[in-house]
């Protein structure tokens, strides 16, 4: 098939809640490496080997952009595709739409736009391609699983009520991909609306949605036991963000010195 061209949204801007209950909150986890590469660059790379791929955008906490960037350096070596990095808002769904805000106003084309969670680092081509496949169908289409898994309701009492038929239950994983106009009119017309992911929202405002086959594999990044050596690597991205910080400190009380007038060494005496 001739795939179409798209764009690609990374949402990177959340707060990691239940990785941060770790004690390790005061790191991203997508900033943390995997088989050395960032969860965030994994996250990315797969879309990159596909030709049609035109702009990347990544939402990202408001003071993180730097560590975005360098998060995601590696990226450089594999494509020059425009990437974007701009910051998120207070929910998901405010960070996806700022990001389809940005996609809009650019001039580069594409047809559709795919939206993918940054702590979802195996996701793979076959599944990114499948997806972009069935959205050209009906407009829009999530990757998914069925449900495997015995399923219950919970009682308000605490206690187990009833079964649930799982015949028509899936797990909805990402990237969830849409037709450009529709999904802009989408979040255009829904600004409020209350979703859990993109897919809501599409459907909210009367456009189909299919689904694509997931993969088991394709999981999402909550734990901090899903990233292999991930505490050690936290306690050391830490001290090395506090030295940088440091630095870049004491870089700009010189800068500020100099532009005084007078001179100084690198100890902050007058020469």
């Amino acid at each position: 098939m001739n795939i179409p061209p798209f764009a690609l949204i990374i949402t990177a801007a959340g707060s990691s809640t239940r990785f941060s209950q770790s004690g390790y909150g005061q790191v991203k986890k997508e900033y943390l490496s995997i088989d050395g590469h960032t969860v965030l660059s994994r996250a990315a790379r797969p879309f990159y080997s596909i030709p049609s791929l035109q702009a990347v955008v990544v939402t990202c906490p408001p003071d993180a952009e730097d560590e975005t960037i360098v998060a995601l350096e590696d990226l450089v070596d594999i494509g020059s595709i425009p990437l974007m990095i701009i910051p998120g808002g207070m929910t998901r769904k405010e960070s996806v739409a700022k990001a389809i805000e940005t996609l809009k106003n650019i001039e580069i084309p594409f047809d559709y736009i795919a939206i993918h969670d940054g702590a979802r680092p195996y996701v793979d081509q076959g599944l990114i391609i499948r997806t972009l496949a069935a959205a050209t169908v009906t407009g829009g289409a999530v990757p998914a699983l069925r449900v495997v898994d015995a399923v219950k309701r919970l009682g308000r009492d605490g206690l187990l009520s009833e079964n649930v038929d799982r015949s028509s239950l899936i797990t909805v994983q990402t990237p969830q991909i849409f037709k450009r106009d529709e999904i802009i009119d989408a979040y255009e017309r829904y600004p409020g609306l209350e979703a859990d992911d993109d897919a809501a929202v599409f459907i909210s405002a009367g456009y189909s949605c299919t689904v694509a086959s997931g993969c088991i594999e394709n999981k999402k990044i909550t734990y901090i036991t899903d990233i292999p050596d991930a505490e050690k690597q936290a306690e050391e991205y830490i001290k090395a963000r506090e030295e940088g910080r440091k630095s870049a400190q004491a870089s700009r009380h010189m800068r500020e010195l100099l532009q005084q007038g007078d001179q100084w060494d690198e100890s902050g005496n007058r020469l």
